[in-house]
């Protein structure tokens, strides 16, 4: 028996979850849960990383003081391109920033001015956003240049964490792919860039790929803490590469989705896709666990259905998840349709008034109830999938006849169903807890146990129980697909 230990920190949550794998099966128990959001000081959003590390300590304490037997490894995985600078004395000279800290759309203005936005996406794969690290960095440059000044190691965010429990500074390839840094098609900081935007080099931490023991607990952080001397695994640092190797994806041209408030739709590549039209519409590149990409677009989840459902408690109009069921099984057709992904329902002050006005702007009629309005958006989220899935094949020359989707989203059977439907290709749903099961594997595959990425995804199939949809109505939804479409086409041209 083998038992690790996998964090698994969101942007506004963290969980703790061991794996006990027995050589055929892995069982998940979750240890510990937290929450994670961001300060605001100083006019800046800030992670607080000293309450991090005190809740990432408490939950090792109590996973010892559960677990029978040894722990035989830790690993580490967070959201992407925030990161920590770490002074001479291996300390951090502030809190990290958050990316959710828009001081940084100047900088990316003032990059742009420099090098054309298509040229850094060809450069490094990245879409081009402001939140992206390269940006943060030259923001800190500009308004904090102390603390570049004084900066040991740049550590990508669950890297800070490896190096508070070990004291070894590597950052890890799948979240430095995040950062707009690094070289496309290869695992090395992109040094024309930081020549371009930077007075002088940066200290960022050498990249290496996971799957591979760094180092065990520190002595210092042993004796400080008393915890035990467990192994400290480098798992892929991304949630989403981490997700991705726990899908038991077995036919190579397959898609796969995460759906969770935001939903991420793509496909694994051996290189990375830099076309002008994958630039226009958005999509990105970023590493694997296996050091490939994965070509994916990121692009709205249940955020707009939450929005709704907290308006309407609001107004003492609730709708709870089994009455929501109830409407969508007993809706009649739907012909009214919004692009999920349209800039009015990012953080508008009223969800229900953004939709009103979507209908409004493309000439469609309101949702007049409820039902309607939840129909219209999760018939909505279908479509956008599907076209998004179209898209990622006419990129990449493929067909895809599977679609592996994980994340919490995948508890919503009826959108399931739905995305079935609207990609007229069967889907497989599950795990839920993709994220921490991919770190998992990762660990297991550092310690010898697991040797590949497609043994892991056996043990996967093996572990946990999948869920199948076949496409359904398949006439009613390419008229709903072909609709769709003019009206993406449609808005294009605008």
């Amino acid at each position: 028996m083998t038992t690790v230990l996998a964090f698994d920190l969101g942007a506004s949550n963290g969980r703790l979850v061991s794996q006990v794998f027995n050589g055929e099966k892995i069982s998940l128990q979750e240890i510990h849960r937290f929450s994670n959001q961001p300060l605001q000081e100083n006019g800046h959003y800030y992670w607080d990383f000293n309450y991090l590390m005190k809740e990432i300590v408490e939950g090792i304490r109590l996973a010892e003081h559960q677990l029978a037997g040894s722990i035989d490894g830790i690993g580490v995985d967070t959201w992407g391109v925030d990161f920590g600078i770490i002074n001479a004395n291996d300390q951090l000279v502030s809190k990290p920033f958050s990316y959710r800290d828009t001081y940084t759309v100047s900088h990316m203005e003032r990059a742009l001015a420099k090098r054309d936005a298509f040229e850094l996406f060809t450069m490094t794969g990245n879409e081009v956003s402001s939140i992206n690290t390269l940006f943060q960095l030259m923001a800190i440059e500009q308004a904090y240049p102390a603390y570049l000044d004084n900066a040991k190691h740049i550590l990508m965010t669950p890297n800070l964490i490896q190096f508070a429990l070990t004291g070894i500074a590597q950052n890890e390839f799948t979240i430095a792919s995040t950062s707009q840094l690094v070289e496309k098609g290869r695992r090395e900081w992109h040094q024309e860039i930081m020549q371009s935007f930077f007075h002088k080099p940066l200290p960022l931490a050498p990249i290496q790929l996971p799957h591979q023991v760094i180092g065990t607990i520190s002595t210092t952080m042993q004796d400080r803490e008393q915890l035990g001397a467990i192994p400290v695994i480098m798992t892929p640092g991304h949630d989403t590469a981490c997700a991705l190797s726990a899908l038991p994806i077995q036919h190579p041209d397959a898609c796969f989705m995460s759906i969770g408030t935001w939903t991420l739709v793509g496909k694994e590549v051996p290189n990375p896709v830099i076309t002008l039209e994958a630039f226009e519409e958005g999509f990105t590149n970023e590493g694997t666990s296996e050091g490939a990409y994965r070509f994916q677009r990121n692009g709205m989840g249940f955020w707009i259905l939450q929005n709704l459902r907290n308006e309407w408690k609001r107004s003492g109009r609730e709708v709870n998840y089994d009455k929501e069921h109830e409407l969508l099984t007993t809706a009649p057709p739907n012909d009214i349709f919004i692009d999920p992904d349209d800039a009015l329902f990012f953080n508008p002050s009223s969800m229900e008034e953004a939709i009103q006005l979507y209908c409004q702007k493309t000439h469609q009629p309101t949702p007049s109830s409820q039902q309607g309005m939840i129909q219209c958006v999760i018939e909505s989220m279908a479509l956008k999938y599907a076209h998004t899935i179209r898209r990622v094949e006419d990129m990449t020359t493929t067909q895809a006849d599977v679609v592996y989707i994980g994340g919490g989203g995948i508890q919503n059977q009826f959108l399931c169903q739905l995305i079935a439907n609207a990609t007229g290709k069967r889907v497989v749903a599950g795990p839920i807890e993709a994220s921490a099961i991919g770190n998992g594997l990762s660990q297991l595959r550092a310690l010898g146990e697991i040797a590949t990425l497609e043994e892991g995804r056996e043990v996967v199939l093996k572990s946990f129980e999948m869920r199948e949809y076949d496409p359904e109505d398949e006439s009613k939804w390419q008229h709903a697909k072909d609709q769709f479409s003019t009206y993406i086409n449609d808005k294009r041209g605008n």
